[in-house]
């Protein structure tokens, strides 16, 4: 019986076993601090979905490369880049680069991950994000993202809005990591997306070729008999706000009112939204601006002011932008209804008179300000006070139905208004503890 030469035989398997885990000379620098990052099922599964397609010099070719992160509809921008980054240059990607790109990405510090990201988009390599390649990689991630969504050509400035608002804190010249850093905290969509185009890649993962997105929740809209192109919540808006909130409240999205279709009426907003769950609040005004607010608590009739600290303010166009609470007071969101003495209509922060965002209860009017409640520098409309072109409420969360019941039956009596009124101007007990503002405006 013949035996295998020991020698080449165990060499073979010394050669593997230390491929995987970082104890071959033949690795470059760096592999072993990031190959420790992974578990030892991880680094076999992805030498298994590396070597199925590598060529026989053990690296992949570009097309290779995204065939192998099932990116091949990745635009042709970000592709460019993400390749350039993990092959470091060159124009092939070993195994080792891999393995460090992937541990810099998915296995770092939230810090490191974002300069992972950072240095693709930086296709100068200066240190700075130029505005083009800023529009032009958020473009290409939520075409990714959205992979043919309805309405997704409407709103053709979004990705110029959001620019705006990237680099309104930023220099003429670009965007920097650590303003890119600030920037994501706030809107993590980008970041987030950038991050899952290196997830994919082993044998375990799905050949298809939005799977490396999968990580990028983007709800799924529920217009009701309504066509996309006539809301103003744009798949590509909604992936930029899902980004903001909780993964439960990121599958299924369901428009509840839009005021087009269900008249200016109060009434009509309330018997559809009230008591429903979490909701978004888009308001246009009839110079062109987008703008509204995060409820993170169902609207109800309630002559105080409510919510927490979940909930946001947000400009849409011309820029987009969010404002969280500043921690100033809690005055976080009103809900008036059919009241005698309290203003009757839908707010946010800032105080009677004063308001962060108010909308009146005929839909018709309404006023912005800068206020204490939230951390917008000024009013989120074009003027203080707009004239409404268009009210849209989505329901973010679908409702379970003991906390509907329960929402249901909490009204406040008549008597309760006057009381109600004094706390919402101020001169009451808590609700506008530590507000400094100027006087209250008349509606």
């Amino acid at each position: 019986m013949s035996q295998r030469s020991g020698p080449s035989w165990m060499a073979q398997c010394t050669s593997f076993v230390g491929s995987i885990f970082g104890v071959s000379s033949s690795h470059g620098p760096g592999y072993q601090e990031a190959a420790r990052r992974f578990t030892k099922d991880e680094l076999f599964s992805l030498q298994a979905g590396f070597d199925k397609i590598c060529g026989s010099d053990h690296s992949l070719s570009k097309p290779a490369f995204l065939e192998f992160l099932s990116l091949q509809d990745l635009d042709s921008f970000l592709a460019g880049r993400l390749f350039t980054v993990v092959s470091q240059g060159q124009d092939r990607v070993t195994f080792d680069q891999l393995v460090i790109a992937k541990a810099n990405c998915l296995k770092a510090t939230s810090d490191e991950t974002a300069s992972f990201c950072f240095n693709i988009l930086d296709a100068g390599r200066r240190g700075l994000v130029s505005h083009d390649s800023f529009v032009t990689a958020i473009q290409g991630c939520a075409a990714l993202a959205l992979h043919q969504q309805a309405g997704a050509n409407q709103h053709p400035q979004w990705a110029e809005a959001t620019a705006a608002g990237a680099f309104e804190g930023g220099s003429s010249q670009g965007l920097s990591l650590n303003v890119f850093l600030q920037w994501s905290k706030q809107l993590p969509a980008l970041l987030t997306s950038l991050k899952s185009l290196l997830t994919a890649g082993s044998v375990e993962t799905d050949s298809t070729a939005i799977s490396a997105t999968n990580h990028v929740k983007v709800p799924r809209m529920m217009y009701s008999d309504l066509s996309p192109s006539s809301c103003l919540m744009s798949p590509q808006l909604a992936w930029l706000l899902s980004s903001r909130l909780p993964p439960k409240q990121s599958a299924v999205w369901e428009l509840l009112f839009h005021s087009n279709k269900h008249g200016q009426s109060f009434n009509t907003f309330m018997g559809k939204a009230a008591g429903k769950g979490p909701t978004l609040l888009l308001v246009k005004d009839k110079q062109g601006q987008l703008f509204g607010g995060y409820a993170s608590e169902p609207w109800l009739k309630n002559g105080k002011y409510y919510g927490n600290f979940s909930t946001f303010l947000f400009q849409l166009l011309p820029k987009v932008a969010m404002y969280n609470p500043s921690g100033a007071n809690q005055n976080f969101q009103y809900c008036g209804h059919n009241f005698a003495s309290l203003p009757n209509g839908i707010g946010f922060g800032g105080q009677v008179g004063y308001w962060s965002l108010f909308v009146n209860g005929l839909f018709e009017k309404g006023m912005s300000h800068k206020g204490a409640t939230y951390t917008n520098p000024a009013p989120l409309s074009a003027d203080t006070k707009f004239e409404v072109d268009v009210v849209e409420c989505w329901l973010t969360q679908q409702p379970d139905e003991e906390a509907t019941a329960s929402a249901a039956g909490s009204v406040l009596d008549r008597f309760k208004e006057d009381r109600n009124l004094m706390d919402l101007a101020g001169k009451g007990t808590s609700h506008s503890a530590g507000y400094r503002e100027a006087p209250p405006e008349e509606d």
